[in-house]
């Protein structure tokens, strides 16, 4: 298709790709989910001239597990402080879950 938009997908990617496809803890069906998911994500996040974090939003719960998960990655992990700073900046918003009665 000519309005394509072809573009590679990082070695980062693919290995966590991989990572995923040959984890035991996840079934057929959310490793594909996730693949897709990583695929697809990829490609509109490289397609961005700037990413609004503000267009999605994740429950507050789910977003300050995936800022934990940055933040305690091992120590070899070096910049895991930058990565956190990155997914608040580009990465989804979060919205409090309303209480139910």
């Amino acid at each position: 298709m000519a309005d394509q938009i072809k573009r590679p997908l990082p070695e980062s990617l693919m290995k966590a790709i991989r990572a995923t496809v040959e984890s035991a803890d996840l079934t057929p069906t959310e490793k594909f989910e996730a693949v897709v998911l990583m695929s697809h994500g990829y490609g509109l996040f490289s397609a961005a001239e700037a990413l609004d974090p503000t267009v999605y939003a994740i429950p507050q719960e789910q977003w300050a597990a995936i800022s934990e998960m940055l933040m305690t990655m091992p120590d070899g992990d070096v910049g895991k402080v930058n990565m956190a700073l990155d997914w608040m900046n580009v990465g989804p918003s979060s919205y409090e879950e309303a209480i139910q009665n």
